[in-house]
C-alpha cells in the first residue's frame, strides 16, 4: 500500500515527459499530482495509480528549484518526505527542481539488470512509432470505425485546427453531423488540446451518442443520468458528480429541470461543451439559459443542427451569440449583415450559374471586397468563367470577407454526391373488423400509453403474414424491420417463428451493449440472420448500410423519427437503393398516416426540408384527422401538405447559401487528408509491431482472415495490458478498415486504438527493454560497442500540441571502445542480423570496463546525440514559423476585410508562437535506452 504526503515527488510511468510531479493534495480515494514543469495536474485514484515515487540514492547529484546543486552523501524520512544531505547543504524533495531528468538504463545496465535483444529492439521501434504517430497530420483522425467521406473531413480537420473552437455543425440529415463532431472530439483528446468534455442531447439521443462515440472511436462517456449522479452524493455529500470522470453524456431535461445539478455541471470545469439538435434552444427556455452559462464557462462549443434556422433568424442569432457574445452582440446589427450578405449570396450565385453580372452588382461587391475588383460585371463574368483560377481566387476572397463562414459549417445533399435512391413501397392489406379493432388498440398504446404495460399478439395478423411471404421470396436478403417498442419486437418475433423457420435477431434497449454487438456481427454475416427486428430506441446510433429492405411495421406520428429510421440505411457511402416497404391494414388508423407520409410529404422517397417546420404546423391535425379516421378531410389535408412542402423547399432553395456551402467543404485539402489516412490504412508497419507486442506480452495470436486475427490471453503476462474495452477472453482484431466498419464486433487497431497508444506507453513508461548486454558476431570487428537511444523531447502543456513541431524525437548513436562513432557503420538493420543474446556471462563484470571505460563511451554517446539536437531544434522552430506565423499573418489580412475576426484570435496565435519557441529552444536530451555490445571473440 502505497502511503502519499502532500510534497512527495513522484513521475508518470505513461506520460514522463510530463516532469516531476509534487503531491498536491491527498483525498480518500484519489491523489492530485502537479506537473509544473509541463503546467498541468493529474488526478489519480490511489488504488490504481500509474506513478512511480522518486527516490534518488547516494552519490546522485541534484538540483534545486533555486538552481543549487548537490551531490548526495546520506538520506533522511521526515514524516514521509525524502530530506537529501549533502557536504553542507540539504535539500528536501519538495525543493527539487521540476525539470530533472531520469534515465534508469545506465543503472539497470551497470546492475546486470538487462533484458533480451527483441525486447531492446521493440522499445527502439516503439519510440520511432510514437515520433511519427505524434508527427501526423492524421493524429486522432485515423482511428475512427468509419467511411473515408471527404466533406466530414475537411469539417472536422477545420474546426479541430483551431485554438479554441466555437461553432455550429449544420449539415443536412444524413450527412453525418455527429461523426464530424465525433471526429473533431477525437482529434483534441488524442493530441492533448482537450481533456473534459461533456455532450448534452435529448434524453432520446442519449444512448446513440454514446454507442457511436464508443463504437466508432473507443472514446468511453460517462452517462450522467439521476440514478448516478444521485449515488455519487449518497456517498459523498459534497461531491460533484460530474468530477468523476473526464468525458460525460447527459440529456438536455435532466439538467435543466434540476437546479442542483445544473450548478454542479456548471463548476465542474469544461474544455468542450457539444449540444446536439440545437434549433431546439429557443431563446428564453430553460435549455437555452443553460447552454448560455455553460458557453461562458467552457473554453470550446459545439452546437449541432440540421435546421439551423427554421426557427427563423431570430433564433439562429440566438445560437450564434452563444458561440460569441462579442461578435453577435446586437440582433439588428446582425440583421442588416445579413441583408448585405443576400446581395453576396446572389451574386455569388450568378457566377456559379454563369449568369449575366450587372454593373449594379460590381457595386455592391466593391463594398465587401475593397480593392479587389476593378472590372466591370462582364468583364468579371468572362474571366470568372474562363479561368478556373480566378474563379478559385474570387471564391476564396468572398469566404474570407464573410464572417459567419468561420463559426458555421453547413454542407447539403444537393452538393454532396453519394446518396441511394429510395423507393417505397405501399403495401395495403385485406383485413377484418377484429383485425381493425386490434390495430385501433395497438394505435392508441403507441402515442397515449406507456408501452411497458402492453402485451401484443400479433398471431394473425395480416402484417406478419405479409413479412413471412416477403421472407421467403427473398431469401438471400437481409432485412431490416423497426417498430415502435420492444413489446413489439418481442411479439412480432414470436409470430414469425410460429409461421416460418428463418434465422431472426432481435435488437432492443434491454440487451447490453455486448449484445447487441453480436446480433449486429450475426446479421452482418452473410449465412448468419435474415431478418433484424428493432425497437425504435434499440435502433438507435446504428447503421446497418450492408442491408437495402426496410419494413416499417408501424410508423412514428413525427417526420424525424421516421427519417431517424430510415437514416439506419440511408446514409452517405450507401451503395444500393433502398427499398422501403410499408405493410398498412386497410381502414385503420395507420391508413391516413401513410397516405400523409407518401402522398403528403413523399416522405419515404426523399429528404424532406423543412419537415420540423409541417410537423409543428399540421402535426395535431393529422393525429385527430387518424385517430377519428376521418378520411373524408385527408384530401384537402394532402394538398394542404403539399403546398407547404412546395413553399419551404422554395424558400430553402431561394436562401440556399452557396457561398456557406463552398466554405464548409474545399474538395483539395479534404482530398489531401483522405490520401494520407488512406496510406496509413493500407502500411503494414502497425500490423508487424502489434504481432511483436502481442508477442512479448504472452498474447497468442492466429490469423483468421487477412490482417485479421484472434486474440488468445490464457498466458498474458502483464495484466495491466490495456486490452479493449468490454473484452471477453479472446478478441478478434483487425488492421483492416472495411473489415472493421462491416464487423461492429471486431476492434479495429489504429494507431490512434487506446490498445496500441497504451501499449506503446506500457512499454515507454516501464523499464522494458531499456537495458541489453548482446554479442555480436562480425568478422571486421573485435572489441566494444555501446548503442544509445536518447530521446530529445519538450516539456510543454498538452494543449499546445507541441509534438506537430517537436514530438519526442529518439536518436541512436553506437560508439566503440575506442570512443569512435559507429553508427553509420552498423545501421539498425545491419547490426540486428549480427547480434546474439547474452545468457550468463557479461563483459561488462570486469571492473576496469564497467568504472572506465564504460562512462567514457557513454559520455561520447552523449556528446554526439548533443550535436544532432541543434538541426532538430532548428527545424521544430521552422514548423513554428512555417505554420503559426504564417497563420497569425493571415489573420491580421482577414480582420482588415472581415469583423469576425477578433484581436483576441491574433493574440492567441502569437501567445502560441511564444509558447511553441520556448518549449522547443528548451527541449532536453533523455538517455532512453542502453545496449552493451560485445564481439564474440
Amino acid at each position: 500500500m502505497r502511503h502519499f504526503k502532500k510534497g512527495q515527488r513522484w513521475i508518470s510511468e505513461m506520460e514522463p515527459e510530463l516532469g516531476l510531479g509534487i503531491v498536491s493534495e491527498v483525498e480518500q480515494r484519489f491523489v492530485r499530482i502537479l506537473f509544473p514543469a509541463s503546467d498541468c495536474e493529474r488526478l489519480y485514484a490511489k488504488s490504481s495509480a500509474p506513478i512511480k515515487r522518486v527516490e534518488f540514492k547516494v552519490n546522485d547529484v541534484i538540483k534545486s528549484r533555486s538552481g543549487l546543486n548537490l551531490r548526495i552523501e546520506s538520506i533522511k524520512d521526515e514524516d514521509g518526505i525524502f530530506i537529501y544531505l549533502g557536504k553542507d547543504e540539504k535539500i528536501p524533495e519538495n525543493e527539487l527542481s521540476d525539470s530533472i531528468s531520469f534515465t534508469t538504463a545506465k543503472d539497470r545496465l551497470l546492475n546486470g539488470l538487462f533484458e533480451n535483444n527483441f525486447s531492446f529492439d521493440i522499445r527502439h521501434r516503439a519510440l520511432k512509432f510514437q515520433h511519427l504517430m505524434r508527427k501526423s497530420n492524421v493524429r486522432g483522425f485515423v482511428g475512427g470505425r468509419i467511411d473515408l467521406i471527404p466533406h466530414q473531413f475537411y469539417v472536422a480537420h477545420e474546426v479541430a485546427s483551431r485554438q479554441i473552437p466555437r461553432v455550429l455543425l449544420s449539415d443536412e440529415v444524413g450527412l453525418g453531423k455527429t461523426i464530424e463532431a465525433c471526429l473533431i472530439l477525437h482529434r483534441l483528446l488524442i493530441i492533448g488540446r482537450i481533456r473534459r468534455v461533456l455532450v448534452i442531447v435529448p434524453h432520446s439521443l442519449v444512448h446513440q451518442w454514446f454507442i457511436e462515440l464508443l463504437r466508432r472511436f473507443n472514446l468511453v462517456f460517462r452517462i450522467f443520468d439521476e440514478e448516478y449522479c444521485e449515488s455519487i452524493i449518497e456517498s459523498d455529500m459534497k461531491a460533484n458528480p460530474f468530477l468523476e470522470d473526464q468525458l460525460g453524456i447527459c440529456s438536455v431535461n435532466f439538467l435543466s429541470s434540476s437546479d442542483l445539478w445544473t450548478k454542479h455541471v456548471f463548476y465542474a470545469g469544461w474544455d468542450m461543451v457539444v449540444f446536439d439538435e440545437a434549433h431546439h434552444l429557443t431563446e428564453g427556455s430553460a435549455e437555452y439559459i443553460l447552454a448560455k452559462q455553460l458557453s461562458e464557462v467552457s473554453k470550446g462549443l459545439m452546437l449541432l443542427t440540421a435546421t439551423p434556422e427554421q426557427l427563423g433568424l431570430r433564433s439562429h442569432f440566438a445560437r450564434l451569440h452563444l458561440l460569441d457574445p462579442d461578435r453577435y452582440y446586437d440582433y439588428n446589427v446582425f440583421e442588416k449583415e445579413e441583408q448585405n450578405y443576400q446581395n453576396i449570396a446572389e451574386i455569388t450565385n450568378k457566377l456559379l450559374d454563369e449568369e449575366k453580372i450587372t454593373d449594379d452588382d460590381i457595386k455592391k461587391l466593391k463594398k465587401i471586397l475593397p480593392g479587389k475588383l476593378t472590372n466591370s460585371g462582364k468583364h468579371l463574368s468572362h474571366s470568372f468563367h474562363k479561368n478556373k483560377k480566378n474563379q478559385h481566387q474570387f471564391i476564396e476572397n468572398l469566404l474570407d470577407c464573410y464572417g459567419v463562414g468561420r463559426a458555421v459549417f453547413r454542407n447539403t445533399r444537393s452538393a454532396i454526391a453519394g446518396f441511394p435512391k429510395r423507393i417505397a413501397h405501399i403495401i395495403p392489406l385485406e383485413t377484418s373488423e377484429k383485425n381493425l379493432k386490434e390495430y385501433k388498440f395497438e394505435f392508441e398504446n403507441d402515442f397515449f400509453v406507456e408501452p411497458d404495460s402492453i402485451t401484443y399478439d400479433f398471431e394473425n395478423d395480416p402484417r406478419v403474414n405479409w413479412i413471412v411471404q416477403f421472407l421467403k421470396q427473398h431469401k438471400k436478403e437481409k432485412v431490416l424491420l423497426i417498430c415502435t417498442s420492444l413489446e413489439k419486437v418481442k411479439a412480432i418475433e414470436e409470430s414469425l417463428r410460429n409461421k416460418i423457420k428463418v434465422n431472426i435477431v432481435l435488437f432492443h434497449e434491454q440487451l447490453t451493449l455486448l449484445q447487441r454487438d453480436r446480433n449486429a456481427a450475426w446479421f452482418a454475416k452473410r449465412d448468419g440472420a435474415q431478418i433484424l427486428i428493432c425497437s425504435e430506441i434499440g435502433s438507435e446510433g446504428r447503421n446497418f448500410q450492408f442491408a437495402h429492405h426496410l419494413i416499417l411495421f408501424d410508423l412514428p406520428m413525427d417526420p424525424e423519427l421516421l427519417e431517424q429510421r430510415i437514416g439506419r440505411l440511408d446514409r452517405i457511402g450507401q451503395k444500393n437503393d433502398i427499398h422501403i416497404h410499408v405493410p398498412y391494414l386497410k381502414g385503420s388508423e395507420n391508413e391516413i398516416i401513410v397516405k400523409w407520409y407518401h402522398d403528403g410529404l413523399n416522405g419515404f422517397e426523399i429528404n424532406v426540408p423543412g419537415v420540423y417546420q409541417i410537423y409543428q404546423k399540421m402535426g395535431e391535425r393529422v393525429k385527430d384527422l387518424a385517430l377519428n379516421k376521418k378520411t373524408s378531410k385527408l384530401s384537402s389535408l394532402l394538398k394542404f401538405t403539399q403546398i407547404s412542402c412546395a413553399e419551404i423547399a422554395n424558400q430553402l432553395e431561394k436562401g440556399r447559401d452557396r457561398l456557406l456551402e463552398l466554405n464548409s467543404f474545399r474538395p483539395q485539402i479534404a482530398d489531401e487528408l483522405i490520401e494520407e489516412v488512406t496510406v496509413n490504412d493500407k502500411n503494414k508497419l502497425l500490423d508487424k509491431f502489434m504481432l511483436n507486442i502481442f508477442h512479448i506480452f504472452g498474447i497468442h495470436t492466429d490469423e483468421v482472415k487477412s490482417r485479421t486475427y484472434k486474440l488468445n490471453l490464457d498466458l498474458l503476462t502483464t495484466p495491466e495490458f490495456p486490452l479493449p474495452a468490454h473484452h471477453l477472453n479472446k478478441i478478434v482484431v483487425t488492421f483492416d478498415r472495411k473489415m472493421a466498419i462491416t464487423n461492429e464486433n471486431i476492434e479495429f487497431l489504429t494507431w490512434d486504438h487506446p490498445t496500441v497508444i497504451g501499449a506503446i506507453d506500457l512499454i515507454l513508461g516501464s523499464e522494458k527493454g531499456n537495458s541489453t548486454v548482446a554479442e555480436m558476431k562480425d568478422d571486421d570487428f573485435s572489441g566494444i560497442l555501446l548503442e544509445a537511444i536518447f530521446v530529445l523531447e519538450c516539456v510543454a502543456p498538452k494543449n499546445l500540441n507541441i509534438d506537430q513541431f517537436l514530438p519526442p524525437t529518439p536518436i541512436r548513436v553506437l560508439v566503440s571502445h575506442s570512443l569512435e562513432n559507429k553508427t553509420e557503420t552498423y545501421p539498425e538493420q545491419k547490426i540486428v542480423r549480427k547480434l546474439k543474446n547474452v545468457q550468463d556471462k557479461n563483459v561488462l563484470d570486469h571492473p576496469k570496463i564497467k568504472q572506465e571505460l564504460f562512462p567514457k563511451m557513454l559520455e561520447t554517446c552523449q556528446k554526439i546525440a548533443e550535436s544532432q539536437t541543434h538541426e532538430i531544434i532548428k527545424s521544430g522552430l521552422h514548423q513554428v514559423e512555417n505554420k503559426l506565423t504564417k497563420e497569425k499573418q493571415r489573420l491580421i489580412e482577414l480582420k482588415k476585410v472581415n469583423a469576425n475576426i477578433k484581436k483576441e484570435d491574433i493574440l492567441s496565435c502569437q501567445q502560441e508562437i511564444n509558447h511553441s519557441r520556448e518549449s522547443i529552444k528548451s527541449a532536453r536530451l533523455r538517455l532512453d535506452a542502453l545496449r552493451f555490445i560485445s564481439s564474440d571473440n
